[in-house]
């Protein structure tokens, strides 16, 4: 992470600037802003089973009911992938962990239409696995998420900011999708798994059903990790009953944002405001209990990637 906020771009605007100018004299109507037009969006989104596939089928629903616009959706690895795509003008649109977003924003020119959700990472074992603590993972063979995810990128900065990123303390890590590494932990090929996204995650509700299956408390493991990283993950909690939990574990939060380039044609920035705003409730999956950020001062909170200049116009429209 850079130690500093870069210097703005030019047209990228921050979410300072939403607050600052929020008085601000506006050249355009509320009414109106939507696009005149039926073309196609993409939208990288994540892996089948993963809040990122959920988000984007709701997102794309309310858009194409509210302006016309269909949105297709691209089955990926995660963030890394998605900003890869987003940069190279294959999609639109993309998801990202904040994280990986911060250190690729100033990069490849991207710029944010919101902070959408949380997400949570989640280390998974077997019910009838002798790990009890994150220090059991020493030695273990552990998935840390598909190669390109925010998952992958996310773990390993945890095991490298508590020494445990090689050497003899550190697990055996491999990247494997998450139905695959599901299947590996029921089977035993591997022992533990680390995964990024909501909770639940639909498809590892449906594992624990047959494997059942135990979240390891990262209490004791966040502090190190935000101090490596300061301002870019949370203490959070995953509730109990979740996969079928007894207690709330602690666990480590990371925003999501949903992002766009610079050039992004302004009434599509516009159109997308609009969803998240008017259409908050409909964007967040059925059975959901983690925290969303569709609210104004969570909405433009989006870190170092700076807000679409169109975006925080339509914010400004919406709030003054």
């Amino acid at each position: 992470m850079r130690a500093h906020a870069a210097t703005p771009r030019p047209g990228a605007v921050s979410r300072r600037s939403v607050l600052l100018a929020g008085s601000a004299a506006l050249t355009l109507a509320l009414a109106g802003c939507a696009p005149a037009r039926t073309r196609r969006l993409a939208l990288a989104c994540g892996e089948p089973g993963g809040a990122y596939l959920q988000f984007g089928e709701l997102l794309g629903a309310a858009l194409e009911a509210r302006s016309g616009m269909p949105l297709d959706l691209r089955v990926t690895h995660g963030s890394a992938d998605n900003i890869e795509m987003l940069a190279n003008g294959e999609v639109d649109l993309a998801l990202s962990l904040a994280d990986s977003a911060n250190e690729s924003s100033e990069l490849h020119d991207l710029t944010a239409i919101g902070r959408v959700y949380q997400n949570y990472l989640q280390c998974l074992v077997r019910a009838s696995s002798d790990i009890a603590s994150f220090e059991d993972l020493a030695g273990r063979r552990v998935s840390i998420g598909a190669p390109g995810s925010g998952s992958s990128r996310t773990t390993r900065r945890l095991l490298e900011s508590v020494g445990r990123g090689s050497g003899a303390d550190a697990p055996v890590t491999m990247e494997l999708e998450l139905s695959a590494a599901l299947r590996a932990l029921a089977g035993g090929s591997i022992e533990a798994l680390f995964w990024s996204g909501g909770i639940p995650t639909p498809e590892i509700t449906d594992a624990a059903a047959t494997t059942p299956l135990r979240v390891i408390d990262l209490g004791d493991v966040v502090a190190p990790l935000r101090a490596a990283h300061p301002q870019e993950y949370l203490d959070t909690r995953i509730p109990a009953g979740v996969y079928g939990t007894a207690r709330s574990t602690a666990t480590i939060g990371i925003s999501n944002l949903l992002l766009s380039r610079a050039d992004l044609d302004p009434d599509v920035a516009r159109a997308l405001v609009d969803v998240l705003v008017v259409d908050a409730t409909r964007l967040v999956p059925t059975g959901s209990v983690g925290l969303q950020y569709l609210a104004l001062d969570t909405l433009i909170d989006t870190g170092e990637v700076p807000l679409h200049p169109a975006a925080t116009d339509r914010y400004r429209e919406r709030y003054r």
